[in-house]
């Protein structure tokens, strides 16, 4: 038990992980939200922070460890395309989660300029930063790697071998094959694939995913790589590209919903009923998935959860708690009506 002395002083999370008999990243998810604990644990925890008056409290932590209280988050994209990014379905979710709980932790969260390179962070006083969909040999991620500066991506570098930062991740490959069954189920015979740059490691999982589906049914891949921005546009060109083929598709996968709403564009072009003739997934939901003419069969990524999970791993990783690791977490698939042939 703590001490009456001890009681009276500001409780902080080293003492409600010893009352509770957890570690501190248990409780950590307890008071914000996250991680796997069941409900009759997360109440308990609340309970006991609350009866000792736990607070985050900022201003302590910059006197004990000349910490700044600030994190910041840096998206790994081209700034042309910083307009879209900001206001995609899934990025504002994700913000929302990493804010909210960095907020409760007593820390600001500071969003950098897409495009920010390593010489603009090299004056930026953060204590940490996470990293939303690293390239590969990320600049930005080596630079908080070798300044020290604590480092949490969500999604993977692939090539990053020194170790230095957490990642939190999404199934994208698993998630993806239970779309493509998905298709086969609703009795699609030719399957295509339309992913944005193999840059990012979310692209490479669903490839690696569709090549195999498609080996194990011996099918040909049909399979289109967009290594330029990833929009509307391009999603309706590659699947203009595809539905005139020989033996074009009966269905067709999207990584991103912008380009999910592009190929939905398509075929209304082409004059293809959907979903009677062509059925069509998208490896994100957002508002393009949503509010299409017919709505689009999507992904939901959790990305509040991918969020405040990310914040919360920085912030246990700078606290020096030896218990946050890696963590791929769950998804979803949101069925909706371009994927629900009527004559299946």
């Amino acid at each position: 038990m703590i001490d009456e002395k001890k009681k009276r002083s500001r409780v902080g999370i080293k003492e409600i992980a010893e009352l509770a008999n957890l570690s501190k990243t248990a409780v950590s998810y307890a008071l914000n939200g996250t991680g796997r604990l069941d409900d009759e644990t997360r109440a308990r925890v609340i309970a006991i922070a609350e009866q000792h008056g736990y607070r985050a409290n900022p201003f302590a932590r910059k006197l004990r460890g000349k910490s700044f209280g600030v994190l910041a988050v840096f998206a790994s994209v081209p700034s042309s395309m910083s307009e879209v990014v900001a206001n995609s379905d899934y990025f504002v979710r994700l913000w929302q989660g990493a804010v909210t709980c960095a907020l409760a932790r007593g820390y600001m969260l500071l969003l950098a300029p897409f495009g920010t390179g390593p010489d603009m962070l090299r004056n930026m006083p953060i204590d940490g930063g996470i990293v939303i969909d690293p390239v590969q040999n990320d600049p930005t991620l080596a630079h908080l790697n070798r300044n020290g500066l604590a480092a949490v991506t969500i999604g993977r570098d692939l090539r990053e071998t020194d170790g230095g930062a957490l990642w939190i991740d999404s199934p994208h490959g698993e998630l993806a094959t239970r779309l493509f069954d998905l298709f086969e189920a609703q009795g699609a015979r030719r399957v295509g694939a339309i992913l944005s740059s193999p840059a990012y490691s979310y692209t490479l999982a669903v490839r690696d995913a569709y090549l195999a589906w498609t080996r194990a049914r011996k099918q040909t891949p049909l399979l289109v790589e967009i290594e330029s921005h990833p929009s509307e546009s391009a999603g309706y060109e590659a699947a203009m590209q595809m539905l005139a083929a020989p033996s074009p598709p009966d269905a067709i996968f999207a990584s991103l919903d912008r380009l999910a709403a592009g190929v939905f564009l398509a075929a209304q072009r082409r004059g293809i009923a959907v979903p009677e003739a062509l059925m069509i997934a998208a490896g994100t939901d957002g508002t393009e998935s949503r509010s299409a003419a017919v709505p689009i069969t999507a992904l939901d990524l959790k990305p509040e959860a991918l969020g405040s999970t990310a914040v919360s791993k920085l912030i246990a990783r700078l606290e020096g708690d030896e218990d946050a690791g890696d963590e791929m977490l769950t998804g979803d698939v949101l069925l909706r009506a371009t994927t629900a042939r009527r004559s299946i």
